[in-house]
This record gives structure tokens, sequence and C-alpha cells, in this order.
């Protein structure tokens, strides 16, 4: 795919509210289709797309705010200020050549000159408690404030945060807002978690598979772009390859971070897969209340053959394996098996990518498989810790500006923000990745949020996550039913009240 096309099929999901409303309202179909039906819906490969359509640009879209005056308010931000995932994607001071820095800045400053407003963000180790701090003193002390959908989602039913329907200057049906999230994760026709162009983290939080292109020459095994565009990308067709690609590489019989394995992954995505196979832990009805429908036997069938391959042999994870740690590059953590070139699929966020570039492995971008091939879709998983997204806190004193000021946020970030973000997540060393440019499109178009995952009621989440044993889903399934039902009643007296 061209850099023009790509730009073009940009434009068709981020900046056409028209088209991207039309289209993901046929996607959302399909959706609840697949999950019911054991994921089989919906078209396998990247949309079509339309080779002529107009230009857009920040220029024309800020025309749109041109004639608000804010008299210099001070638009607060809270947000996380340390660790692995701490928020970038909010404030820049200055220039300084990084591509998101610089894109975050030049989007803030036409913000700040065009509605006469002053960005202020307010870091926190933990944002969530201290904004909760601060609404439960009753004080106006932030306008909006970013966190993981774990730590946002209590507070809906603690009545903190606002219903985003509810505010006349924000429409969250525009494109620059994430339409899968919108619908998926609201309840009761309450929409309190938002993301879309206005961040970067979203992206970051949302998982991929990283294939390593050079052992996949040296053991003649099939393209996974391949693979993917034909639909014939499996969870078979993973497991076949990954057997192929584990070697004990320096002959010791010891199976360590010198050995090269087929698939290095981490005990969450158990969970990550399963929800890739287009199902969920809770659907919802006509009144837009969430059900469990975890536990069918498709469902059940379906993690078994996940948690078998998670701790295969050919997986870090399995008994004969050393390289179990994770979140750095120091010895025998995954992240460090695929740096060296020591595995040929990797499991993880997008977060990841940005630091594998500047490795020597060369490597790709795909989808997580299908469960088989009469899935029709590609699903993506996330991470509820990292995936952050924005909340409204119930003290705001003028909703009417705050919301205008953070609907105008979303959408000159269109224009600023995400092609930052593409650019500084396929550019490597020397190179443009062009060919995982459409896979990541895929991905991010195709992530199926869950509100049974982002509240764990009954704990369900967590016990899919914690699961070693294939042969004991359908006992921890059975016995966790009735402390899930009663969680899920509660919460919904909660909303209610």
């Amino acid at each position: 795919m061209t850099k023009r096309i790509f730009a073009l099929l940009l434009a068709l999901v981020l900046v056409l509210p028209m088209l991207a409303a039309c289209s993901e309202s046929g996607t959302n179909e399909e959706k609840t289709a697949g999950a019911a039906d054991g994921g089989a819906s919906a078209d396998a490969g990247t949309p079509e797309v339309q080779e002529e359509e107009p230009e857009i640009g920040l220029d024309t879209a800020k025309l749109q705010y041109a004639d608000r005056n804010y008299n210099g308010y001070s638009y607060r931000i809270a947000d996380r200020a340390s660790g692995d995932w701490m928020t970038f994607d909010v404030y820049s001071s200055e220039i300084t050549g990084e591509v998101i820095n610089d894109s975050v800045f030049n989007r803030n400053t036409v913000l700040e000159d065009t509605m006469n407003i002053k960005i202020v963000e307010v870091p926190f180790d933990g944002v969530t408690s201290n904004v909760k701090t601060s609404i439960t003193s009753g004080t106006d002390d932030y306008d909006t404030f970013t966190d993981g959908l774990n730590s946002l989602a209590p507070l809906i039913t603690q009545h903190m945060i606002l219903d985003f329907n509810d505010v006349p200057t924000i429409h969250p049906e525009n494109a620059w807002w994430d339409q899968a999230l919108y619908k998926e994760l609201s309840v009761g026709g309450g929409a309190y978690m938002m993301t879309g162009d206005i961040s970067v983290m979203d992206n970051y939080g949302t998982w991929c598979y990283l294939f390593n292109k050079q052992l996949i020459t040296d053991y003649s095994l099939e393209n996974p772009y391949d693979l993917v565009d034909s639909g014939k990308w499996t969870l078979d067709k993973h497991n076949e390859m990954a057997e192929v690609a584990t070697r004990d590489t320096d002959g010791d019989g010891k199976w360590t971070m010198a050995d090269t394995y087929g698939y290095v992954t981490e005990t969450y995505n158990n969970i990550a897969m399963w929800t890739c196979f287009g199902y969920k832990i809770c659907e919802k009805d006509e009144n837009d209340i969430p059900y469990y429908t975890y536990d069918g036997e498709r469902q059940v069938s379906a993690l078994m053959r996940i948690i078998e391959a998670q701790y295969a042999p050919f997986s870090n994870m399995g008994s004969k394996s050393t390289v179990t740690g994770g979140g750095s590059f120091q010895d025998n953590t995954r992240e460090n098996q695929f740096a060296i070139g020591r595995a040929l699929f990797y499991y993880a966020g997008m977060r990841n990518i940005t630091l594998f570039r500047e490795a020597d492995t060369d490597f790709g971008i795909i989808p997580a498989p299908k469960e088989d091939e009469t899935q029709k879709q590609y699903y993506s998983s996330y991470s509820i810790y990292n995936l952050t997204a924005y909340a409204l806190p119930v003290t705001i004193t003028d909703i009417d500006k705050v919301g205008d000021i953070t609907e105008a946020m979303a959408h000159l970030s269109v224009y600023t923000l995400t092609p930052a973000y593409y650019d500084q997540t396929l550019i490597g060393k020397s190179t443009r990745d062009v060919e995982s440019e459409p896979m990541i499109a895929l991905i991010m178009s195709t992530r199926n949020f869950d509100l049974g995952i982002a509240f764990d009621w009954g704990s369900v989440f967590s016990t899919i996550c914690g699961m070693t044993d294939p042969t004991v889903v359908t006992s921890k399934f059975a016995s966790s039913a009735k402390v899930a039902n009663k969680a899920l009643d509660k919460f919904l007296k909660s909303l209610d009240d």
C-alpha cells in the first residue's frame, strides 16, 4: 500500500465523520454477530480505499473554533507523572525535534492561540486517586483527567464522572472519538470514558503481534502479511510456525536466552488472545445493560486452546524455559529475547514497537491470529491498565466551555498527533516499515472492547489471566459464575441509584 493510499485511508477513518459513522455502524453490527457465533464475522482484509477525497488540514479545522475567546482560561488536565506508561501526549513546553513532542506542542499552540486559553498539565503518580480526593471535596480543580480503563471504570457507579453524551459541546459521534470504545464501553446509555485522536496512549496500550523477518526467511516460513491478507493467519498456523522456529540454538540441552523460541508472551495474553477470537466476558442487551456470556461451550474450548499455546514448549512460558520476565531489555526477559533475534513471534503492546526500532532485529507488525478460518474478521486487544481514556469530573463548573475545548483538542489532534504517531511507530533506524502501515490501521480499527474486562466483575477477567492449565477452565468458570453475577447485579443497582 502506497503512502498516498494510506493517507487517504487515515482521512476516511479519522476525518470524514459521516463516512466514518456509516462504516462504524456496519462494523459494530458485524462484531456483535461475531461474538455471538464464536467470532465468525465481518471481512478479513483491510477496508477498501477511495482514491479521491477532499484534502482537509489543520488550518481548515481550526477555523471552526476561531470565534471562541475564553479570556486566558487555564484548561487543566491531570495525567500520569511517571513510570513506563507515563503520559506524554498532553503537554510540551518546547520544540525538541522528537515527533510526538513537537506534534503536541504544535497542537496546543494552535488551540491556545485560537481559543485564547492556556493548557495546564497536572501530573500525578496516582492520577485517579488524587482526582477522587478533589471530587469528594467538591472543588473544581481539574477540567479532565486521563488514566487506565481499570482506574476510571469504578468512578461510574461512584457518580464521580460525567456522561460525555450529557455535555452539549462534545459530540462523541464525531470521527476523532474512538467509535468502538464509545459504543462498546457505554453502559445504560452513558459514555463515561472516551479516547481517540486526542491521545496516542490508547494506541500504545493496544496489543499487536511482531514477527522476526529474518527467522521467517531462515526457516522458509510463510509470509505473515500474506497470511493475514488471505484470512489464513490462525492459531493453528501460529502454532505450526512457532514449533518450526523453536531451536536449542547453542545445543546445550537447556532452554535459556541463548536459544530460539517460537513465541514470547505473558499471562495477560490469555484474555488478550481470547478477545481476538471475537469473544467477550459480557455482551449488552437492547437497553445497553451488560450480561455474562463468557462460559459458553465455544468460549471454553477456545480458551483451552489458547492456554495450551501460551504454555507450549515453543513459548517462553513453557515448563523448560528460563525466559519468563518482562518489562525491560535485561537478560531473561521476553522483550530482550525478541530484541536479540531469538524469538519468532512477540505479542504485547504497541508501545514496545518504538523501543524495538532501535534494535538490530528486522520485524513486521500484524494482528493477533484468528481462532480459525471461519472467523471472518481479525480483532485486536489492549491492556486495561495501559490503554488510557479521558474522563470529566462532576465538579466542573462550566461544562459547555470545558466540553468545547475538549472537543477542539480531539479534533485538532487528527492533523497533528495522529500523523506523528504513525511516523514514530513506522520509522526505524534508516527505513520506513511500509508493509506494516495497513496492518497498524487494521489493528487500531478492530479493538474488541468489553465491559467485563474493564470492570472485572467477580474477578472473571483476573481468573482467565491466571489460568495455566487448560483442563481447569470449565470448573474455574463454573465456580466463578455465582460471585460474578452477584457482582454485576450490585453494579447495576449502583448504576440505577
